[in-house]
This record gives structure tokens, sequence and C-alpha cells, in this order.
């Protein structure tokens, strides 16, 4: 299994290294393999060294079907305008959303990446607080396929496709064996897998109060689910979050979270930080992880934790690496209705 960390490219090494050369030093003072890097803009595969990308993170597309399907009313309506929706997208249409995911799998080609995350998912702000969206799974599982099938077709990619999963309702959430394997079968590409992140799965318990609860909890859905052999990498973060507030996501909270806020980048900024409430990248600070990695055997293991400054990433790191090389304790399996 190698161990990785994560970090945004652009194509500078995340905002908190200077150069490659630093990154690189770090890599190895940490014993980490290399860094799931996360693509921002467009980037050359010569400024990015291949030999420190040991995974690939595409790029999301939060509020998916509006431009996927070019729905110019629904665009306006979120956006305002075009300039705006052009800021948000970097393009004005269906084909700069298709254009984008060729350009970045080719990317991970070039870079020898084993893997490429995608996260199957669909949003907008208007339902982003309750939670209650306007269509079902089956219509985000269409969307996205659509979109993979389209991009896959055209890109010189021939490593693992993985699928994450998040905490969106009618979203790619792994409630079932069934969800993973009804979006599997609508993907035209034989390598695929999922990204287990177990900080997401998380964020679906709002009863979750201690680490070795929420170990419990994640044992427990990985049988059920019984997906362990396609789950090729893990991302390794926390999600206790003790703002009752953010947990409890009333749905009478999003007639008033945009108040007074009739801009959209005014609107996205609360947004933003309603989703970090939701899914704040903490690292596991006393959970005994060796039971849940032996149990997945992932490739690679991404310690996906928040980056505030150099030394509380590290930090959280190390304290993941001990806690996953810790000496085993048993974890009973419980069910749902316990």
């Amino acid at each position: 299994m190698q161990q990785l960390a994560n970090i945004t490219v652009t194509p500078k090494p995340g905002h908190l290294f200077n150069s490659w050369s630093s990154a690189g030093q770090w890599l190895s003072n940490m014993s980490l393999s290399g860094f799931e890097i996360y693509p921002h803009g467009v980037l050359n595969a010569e400024d990015i060294p291949a030999k420190l990308v040991g995974g690939f993170h595409l790029q999301s597309f939060p509020i998916l079907t509006p431009m996927l399907y070019n729905d110019s009313s629904r665009l306006l309506k979120i956006f305002g305008d075009w300039q705006t929706v052009e800021q948000f997208y970097g393009g004005k249409d269906s084909d700069h959303i298709v254009n984008t995911m060729v350009s970045q799998l080719n990317l991970a080609a070039k870079l020898n990446a084993p893997y490429a995350v995608f996260h199957p998912m669909d949003c907008d702000m208007e339902h982003l607080f309750s939670q209650n969206f306007p269509w079902t799974l089956d219509d985000t599982f269409t969307a996205c396929a659509e979109l993979l099938n389209l991009a896959l077709k055209r890109s010189q990619f021939k490593g693992w496709l993985l699928l994450e999963n998040m905490w969106w309702k009618q979203s790619f959430r792994l409630d079932s064996r069934q969800e993973y394997d009804d979006l599997r079968s609508r993907i035209n590409y034989a390598k695929c897998g999922i990204c287990f992140d177990t900080g997401h799965m998380m964020a679906t318990n709002k009863s979750l109060n201690d680490e070795s609860g929420a170990i419990s909890f994640l044992m427990n859905r990985l049988h059920q689910l019984d997906l362990n052999s396609e789950i090729k990498t893990l991302h390794l973060n926390s999600n206790l979050t003790s703002d009752s507030e953010i947990k409890s996501c009333p749905s009478e909270q999003s007639q008033t979270s945009y108040q007074n806020c009739s801009e959209f980048w005014s609107q996205f900024d609360i947004a933003l930080k309603h989703i970090s409430g939701l899914d704040p990248h903490n690292g596991f600070n006393n959970a005994e992880l060796s039971s849940l990695i032996n149990t997945i055997e992932p490739n690679f293991l991404v310690h996906e934790v928040s980056k505030q400054n150099l030394f509380s990433w590290q930090q959280a790191i190390t304290i993941q690496q001990q806690l996953i090389s810790s000496k085993p304790k048993p974890y009973q399996i419980w069910s749902m209705s316990a």
C-alpha cells in the first residue's frame, strides 16, 4: 500500500510549498510515496514531476446538469449573467466541460497516474442547505455517466477510474451495493473502482460522537456493502463536527441562508463555509485504524486532511500514520437497527 498526500496543482505544488523540489523533499521526510494531485486550470505535464504523482483527482463540477445539458434558463437563474457562468465553469457550454475532462484525463495519462478520482454528484445553490434536491439519484447517474463516457472515449487515459462517495443526497453516497453496481454498469470503461472517503461516509451519519464509534460505523458499512475488492484508494480523514446547527441542517434554513445576498459569489462564499463545516477534513487523533486498513486493503491511502499550515498538516498526517501501524483491536459489526 502506498501512502499519499493530496495537493492542488496550479502548476505550483499547493499553497505550502515554494517549489516541486521542496515538495519532493517533504514527501521523503514524511515517508510518503507521492501526491494525489488536483489540477486547477490548464496545465502542461512538463510542469509537474511525474515521479511525485501518486494519484490524480479530476476537476469537480458540483453544479453539473445545467451546463451539461446547456440549460440556459437555469444557468441564468443560478448565476445571474453569462460572465459569471464563464467565471464559474471556465466556459459557456457543455463542450467546455467535456473538453476539460478530456484534457485532465490526458494529463493524468501523461503523468502516468495509476488512477483518477471522479465525484459522481450534482448540486445547486437553492437546495444546498435542505438537501431536498428536485431530481433523482438516477438523474445524477445518467448525467455523470454521459460526461464520463464522452470524455473517456476521446482520452488517452488507461488507468483506474475511481468513483468517490459523497454525502450529498441524490448523489453517489454508497448507501447500498446496488448504487455502485448501477453507476458502474452505465460507464463504458473496463477499469472502474471506488475511492472510499471515510469523512464523506461519516457525514451521512449525524449521530457519530467519537472516533471509536465512527470506526465501528465505517466497518459496519463496509461489511454491508461487500465492496472491499472494488476499493482501490482510501481517502483517510475524520468528520466529527461539533456544530449542531450544521449537523441538523433544517429545511427552513435554506430559505434564509442567502438573505440579503442576491449576487452569486456572495452566496457561493456562504455555501463554501457551510460545506467546510459539513466536511472539515480533520485527521483522526486517537482511533486505532489498522483494522479499517486491513479490512479494505487499498492500493493507495491518501491522507486527505486540511492544510492550514505546514506544521499542523504534517502533524495530522503523522498521527494518522501512527494510528495505522498501531496494534489492531477487534471491532464488532453492528446492525443499522441496533
